[in-house]
């Protein structure tokens, strides 16, 4: 018996139990919503303010009164439940009164991606199946332009004489509307509720199904895990668009009564001064946000706050004790998950570098399965099973699809992209896992790792590279402030060879002799053969690096105005990668 992990199960144990008669109301049949929890709060809490956008403050009374005001123009508009309204709009109070008014419909908030323009906008219109679309200003120009625009409904916010002819004025209308409470459908936990789109790294973006219950599981069980209260204040600078800000940040300040700050776009240079306005005693990150942060010049009042909490998804290890030094911040909870899937690891302990454990006594839901990165396909023995990695031992990781589970596998509304993703006759004849699409290893004590998301490792030499592994160590070189380490096909060389987009700190230049020194902390199959200077990282409204593109492009230094350096071993440094050097690659003439 593992005594450790039984104590861990153990210490957690209270908090879930706390959390069990509760948890009922949120269940498949249980009748708690966003609509419902809105009300509910306003009646108690009512005039505390509750959002803090910028400048702007809202009570818990005036949130549900909008909502109100917001739902009643839907159902005058046709709404009816289990309807999709896609919502194009950036961080603002009206994206929540939006979302909360789907909720006491009953309706679908399809929550659209700001970033996306054209054809991708198009599609993502396209497979939510919604009629309206309600939207701010500043996304208006790239929802009218699209050709089939005529198509939707659209109302927008702004003010009504600058509006396009077929476009609804949205304030008027909301003026008109009544704030009484709307009569509420039955809508229970297992009814959908929002379509979440994946980032649409590797494709168009697809919509993951978030019914009501995991909404409202997670605002519950999170504010009691992190121990959240009415006297907190939860900052969430990224787009509410998606599930980390939303569900975490969100979420968990409306179940709490606490306060919920946010702003229109994330800035680094003003994120503290966010914080201190708002009093914010807790902030949501995801991906390469406290990077960012950390790249700012450091500053006297640096630690001059009430934060006390940060939590989310993507603190890389490398920078891990560097951010909670510099910034005071007592506790971290880094958290794995993905919103289509049945998989909830969570790092409440402080474990430098780890994304997670499961919760107690739930350890049997999640495999690590051995990974064929040359063949791009998971491993199964002699028996025909798939081969559970040992400890320590890089695999992807899976969670297994029952009807009992805490947490169903709801897929995509795309049924043959939600199949995809499951592994069927995984470890015994009959049962079924949800693919993460994510290697992972796990130690001892049932802590899991971040290793890489499949697709980005790859095979140079006859060895697996692990991407993220690579760009840890390269952070380290003086004046680098962010790598991205992907793969290139070279002609005439079987895999693919590493290469690394990196940003430097302001004012830094590129040493290529150090930055080798560097890499030789590597083995000599991962250490990056071409290096690309770029100014600032390409990566998504979430900030997640994309790679597709960097990968596409390559290396020549013909088609890239970016400078691009090649390791010479014999010299031990980097040196630019000139069209001779690159003629002579392709030659075969120069040894890689």
């Amino acid at each position: 018996m593992n005594w450790r992990l039984l104590w861990e199960d153990l210490r957690e144990l209270p908090v879930l139990f706390r959390l069990g008669r509760a948890l009922q109301r949120c269940g498949p049949e249980g009748r708690e919503t966003l609509g419902v929890l809105a009300r509910e709060q306003a009646e108690r809490f009512g005039d505390r303010i509750f959002l803090r956008f910028e400048r702007e403050t809202v009570t818990f009374a005036e949130y549900n009164q909008e909502v109100n005001r917001w739902a009643w123009l839907l159902r005058q508009a046709g709404v009816s439940p289990a309807e999709p309204v896609a919502i194009l709009m950036e961080n603002s109070p009206a994206f929540l009164f939006a979302e909360g008014a789907v909720a006491k419909c009953g309706a679908i908030g399809a929550l659209l991606n700001t970033h996306l323009r054209a054809e991708p906008l198009a599609h993502v219109l396209r497979i939510s199946g919604a009629r309206h679309v309600l939207v701010d200003q500043a996304c208006l120009p790239a929802l009218v332009e699209l050709p089939e625009a005529a198509q939707y409904t659209i109302w927008a916010l702004g003010d009504p004489a600058e509006l396009p002819p077929h476009v609804e004025p949205l304030e008027s209308a909301l003026a008109a509307a009544e704030t009484r409470e709307p009569p509420l459908p039955d809508v229970r936990g297992k009814h959908v509720f929002l379509y979440i789109y994946t980032s649409g790294t590797t494709g168009f973006p697809k919509a993951a199904i978030v019914r009501h219950a995991r909404f409202m599981m997670g605002g519950l069980g999170l504010s009691a895990l992190l121990g959240i209260g009415r006297e907190d204040v939860v900052y969430a600078p990224l787009p509410l668009y998606h599930g980390e800000s939303n569900f975490v940040g969100f979420a968990v300040a409306l179940r709490a009564g606490a306060g919920f700050a946010s702003r229109r776009r994330f800035s680094a240079s003003a994120f503290l001064d966010d914080v201190r306005r708002h009093g914010a005693t807790a902030f949501v990150y995801v991906g390469e946000l406290c990077r960012y942060l950390l790249r700012q010049p450091p500053r006297a009042e640096d630690r001059q706050h009430r934060l006390r909490l940060a939590v989310g998804a993507g603190l890389r290890p490398d920078i891990w004790e560097a951010f909670q030094q510099r910034f005071g911040i007592a506790r971290i909870v880094e958290m794995y998950g993905a919103t289509e899937g049945n998989i909830a690891l969570i790092n409440l302990r402080g474990r430098v570098g780890s994304v997670g454990r499961a919760h107690p006594f739930q350890h049997h839901r999640y495999k690590l399965a051995r990974y064929d990165v040359e063949r791009g396909e998971l491993v199964r023995g002699a028996d025909g099973f798939l081969v559970e990695c040992d400890v320590g031992e890089p695999g992807e990781l899976l969670g297994r699809i029952t009807r009992s589970g805490p947490m169903p596998y709801d897929g995509y509304t795309d049924r043959d992209a939600s199949e995809r993703k499951v592994v069927r006759d995984a470890f015994e004849r009959g049962d079924a896992y949800f693919r993460s699409g994510d290697l992972l290893r796990r130690d001892a004590d049932y802590y899991y790792y971040f290793v890489d998301r499949i697709g980005d490792t790859f095979r140079w030499k006859g060895e697996n590279v692990s991407t993220q592994e690579v760009a840890l160590i390269l952070n380290r070189a003086p004046g680098v402030s962010e790598t991205n380490v992907y793969g290139v096909t070279v002609p005439g060389h079987d895999g693919r060879a590493g290469m690394a987009a990196v940003v430097l700190f302001p004012g830094a230049s590129f040493d290529g002799r150090r930055f080798y020194e560097t890499a030789e902390e590597l083995p000599s199959y991962a250490r990056p053969l071409f290096v690309r200077l770029v100014p600032e990282m390409d990566v998504t409204g979430t900030l997640k690096q994309r790679k597709l593109e960097l990968q596409r492009q390559g290396f020549d230094p013909s088609q890239i105005t970016d400078p691009l350096y090649i390791r010479d071993d014999n010299l031990r440094t980097y040196v630019p990668l000139t069209a001779d050097v690159y003629e002579a690659i392709l030659r075969g003439e120069r040894k890689l």
